[in-house]
């Protein structure tokens, strides 16, 4: 009523209700809101329009109603819209709500699962691989926490050493993901040590928004116990293939050690033999009378013949460099085993710069050497290689070396004893034909001699003149001493062989001795055609020695020197030294070729024709063991054709001495050849 005869009056009311609709169907929708509108018409056209109470507006009224419902109608549908929205919107937020919750649920279990994961999880940042995520099995392979913040490079002094920091460089570079089995770590244990373990893994390059590689993520899988399983299996499956290549091999090796009896073949073909089955390289080296050579050098390839060649002229120097490997085993008689050969080791091992050039040509990794041992001392030493195959020998091997050495030395040593047999036998053979015409030669004569005795007497019934008789009797004497000498040589030699030869040590001049010899050697060198030059010097020789043995020595030498000496002059000397005293025997006869001088003063030896000149091939011997057995030794030199020298090298005993060891030492020396 308050408005009523205003110009705007008609239009007034409709802005109150306008808000009661907006509200309506805010609230609403589109229901309340129609409701609304109609009960907002019909208060209006009542209360507000002329004429009141009643329901037939004026034009101005009906245009203000019209008006009034299409703007509630926009009214209603934007609060409709707005109210759609809104449920919309608080919809989308509890989604997302939700979606959040189980987002962080999700982060939550996923970052437990990792952290807890059986195996390694790390996520580094950045192109110097920060670490941003690391889990437990991880900080235990790298043996320590806090790496979250560290780079690799820092955190892992060793990463850089073994790759890791270059392969994580081309990762976050190419973004190409990397995957390895079975890759080496060092574990750091609680107690310190460190042990390889080893991980099945990937490097997966990880992506930013934008598409580039922002970092890596890393994946580890413990696989050690298959490795070490897989490498078990491996090495027991090569253990039984280099088991059974052994024993082909020992089985191959009887075959060649029965093949032959002379022993340098025996060893060249046992060389051949292992390689490559037991060896890339092997040497033998062998032991002559305190020298030492080179004997063989066997290998595989052809490219290292020339190889081969040089190290022919490389041997043992066992006084000159003892600590060359097949050295050692040679002076101590016992095996060496290098199994991982250094380079220091290797330089240890070479005589000088050329010989260490040498070695580092063969390449040689591991090492085995052998001594082949008979009657306590080396004869041969058998040097093992492995060079360019990578293989390396094992306590097995070892064992199955010594057993080859050992097998080897005993055919060795059983093809010794056969030529030592064989030759037994042919001395054997050679002294029953010499010892029998020997024993004959002075038989002869006195059987001829007693023969025309005999007939003498059966000539003569009477008594036979004196001057006949003694005739007869100085031959047959003669004889009978020749004949004695040679059953006494015969009986010196068995009691050398058995040791029964006792020494009767007395003190005595050895001038006197030497002039009485000469003296009973004065007219077989006159029949000979020699003269005896005899110079025992100024100074007297006064030593401790047996006088009988003594005078067998200097007479075997006069007497040979007689019978060698083509008729020429034969010098006998008396040579004072410090300790001693030597005895020279000087001809200028036959002399003795260098071959036979070795085997001079052998058993049954001779340098000479028994055709030509009798004699047992026993004096030299016995003088031999003689003057040994009297701690001295005895020695020669010859000159093909123009003489020989024996030089006889006394020690001058101070008197005490106990016989008994000299006894013992004339038995060891008959221990000897």
């Amino acid at each position: 009523m308050l408005f009523v005869g205003r110009p705007y009056a008609p239009t007034a009311p409709f802005l109150f209700f306008l808000g009661a609709v907006m509200v309506a169907g805010w609230w609403g929708g589109w229901g309340p809101a129609l409701l609304t509108m109609l009960l907002s018409l019909a208060i209006v056209d009542l209360f507000y329009l002329e004429p009141l109470l009643d329901l037939m507006p004026g034009m101005g009224g009906a245009i203000s109603m019209v008006a009034f419902v299409v703007l509630a109608l926009l009214t209603t549908k934007l609060s409709v819209m707005l109210r759609s929205a809104r449920e919309e919107r608080s919809r989308l937020m509890a989604r997302e709500l939700a979606a959040r919750h189980e987002a962080e649920a999700e982060r939550a279990r996923l970052h437990s699962l990792f952290t807890d994961a059986p195996g390694c999880i790390i996520l580094l940042q950045g192109p110097r691989h920060v670490f941003s995520f690391s889990n437990a099995m991880n900080d235990t392979l790298m043996g320590r926490t806090g790496l979250v913040g560290m780079e690799v490079r820092q955190a892992l002094p060793w990463a850089e050493e073994r790759g890791f920091i270059a392969l994580l460089d081309t990762v976050y570079r190419t973004g190409v993901a990397y995957r390895g089995d079975a890759v080496a770590f060092p574990r750091t244990l609680p107690d310190g040590t460190v042990q390889e373990t080893y991980l099945n893994l990937v490097y997966q390059p990880t992506r930013g928004e934008d598409g580039q590689v922002s970092g890596v993520a890393g994946f580890g899988f413990d696989v050690t116990e298959q490795v070490l399983a897989r490498q078990k299996a491996e090495t027991l499956t090569r253990e039984i293939q280099a088991a059974k290549a052994r024993d082909l091999l020992m089985a191959e090796s009887g075959a060649v050690l029965a093949s032959s009896l002379d022993d340098e073949s025996v060893l060249r073909n046992m060389a051949k033999l292992v390689v490559p089955t037991f060896a890339d390289w092997c040497f033998v080296d062998l032991v002559e009378e305190g020298t030492y050579r080179r004997l063989e050098v066997a290998h595989l390839r052809p490219e290292d013949e020339g190889l081969a060649r040089v190290l022919l002229r490389h041997g043992l120097h066992p006084t000159g460099h003892p600590e060359h490997a097949p050295t050692l085993p040679l002076l101590h008689g016992e095996p060496l085993h290098v199994e991982h050969l250094t380079p220091g080791q290797a330089a240890e091992f070479a005589h000088d710069a050329e010989h260490l050039r040498v070695i580092q040509e063969v390449g040689a990794v591991s090492v085995i050497a052998v001594p082949l041992m008979a009657r306590g001392r080396s004869m041969a030493v058998f040097s093992f290689i492995y060079a360019h195959s990578g293989r390396h020998y094992t306590p097995e091997d070892l064992v199955f070396a010594k057993e080859l050495a050992r097998r080897v030395s005993l055919s060795m040593e059983n093809a010794r004893l056969y030529r030592e047999a064989q030759e037994a036998v042919r001395l054997r053979d050679e002294f029953m034909s010499i010892a029998s015409h020997e024993l004959k030669t002075p038989l002869t004569p006195l059987k001829l001699k007693l023969q025309a005795l005999s007939r003498e007497l059966s000539r003569h019934p009477g008594p036979i003149p004196r001057e006949v008789v003694t005739k007869y009797l100085e031959v047959g004497d003669l004889q009978v001493k020749k004949l004695t000498e040679l059953v006494d040589e015969l009986l010196d030699v068995s009691r050398i062989a058995s040791g029964r030869l006792s020494l009767d040590l007395q003190r005595l001049e050895l001038a006197p001795l030497v002039r009485e010899v000469m003296a009973q050697h004065e007219l077989q060198a006159r029949r000979a055609g020699s003269t005896l030059e005899l110079d025992v010097g100024a100074v007297p020789v006064v030593g401790e020695w047996d006088r009988l043995r003594l005078e067998q020595v200097v007479m075997n030498l006069v007497d040979n020197a007689v019978k060698y000496g083509r008729g020429n002059p034969i010098q006998v000397r008396l040579v004072p030294v410090e300790g001693g005293v030597h005895l020279v025997v000087r001809d200028e006869g036959i002399g003795i070729a260098p071959e036979s001088l070795p085997r001079l003063f052998g058993r049954f030896e001779r340098a000479v024709s028994e055709r030509n000149y009798g004699g047992l091939g026993l004096g030299l011997y016995i003088t031999r063991m003689l003057v040994e057995a009297m701690g001295g030794r005895v020695r020669v030199e010859s000159t093909l054709g123009q003489g020989s020298t024996f030089t006889v090298e006394l020690v001058c005993h101070p008197l005490g001495g106990e016989v008994g060891a000299t006894t013992a030492s004339m038995e060891g020396a008959a221990a000897s050849p």
